[in-house]
């Protein structure tokens, strides 16, 4: 679980519970990162005005299984960001994975 933090409480070694985008959707810093004054100057830097950090307060909600079709609809929206790669490639598959799920997450 998390908890909303605006960008002015934000200190190191907090841990973020969801990912920072930027206004058009590209990835600053993903979840899981424990934050460092390198990474707090980068958000002021990147005009980030509040983060979500993990809070401790119970465990995780299971995520729900995703749609076969929503996810291959996403899939489908994302692979022609990535048509000048290999696909195959581990760390283009991990990134296309990742950019899929950031897809699906999105708010609409």
């Amino acid at each position: 679980m998390g908890k909303l933090v605006n960008q002015d409480q934000l200190r190191p070694e907090m841990v973020l519970a969801a990912d920072i985008v930027d206004s058009g959707g590209r990835l600053l810093l993903p979840a899981g990162t424990t934050l460092s004054e390198k990474h707090l100057r980068f958000c002021q830097m990147w005009g980030v005005l509040e983060a979500e950090i993990v809070t401790g307060d119970g465990d995780p909600e299971p995520e729900e299984p995703t749609d076969p079709a929503r996810l291959e609809a996403a899939r489908a929206a994302i692979l022609p960001r990535f048509r000048h790669v290999d696909p195959s490639h581990p760390v283009i598959d991990a990134l296309v994975t990742h950019a899929v799920h950031a897809h699906l997450t999105r708010p609409v």
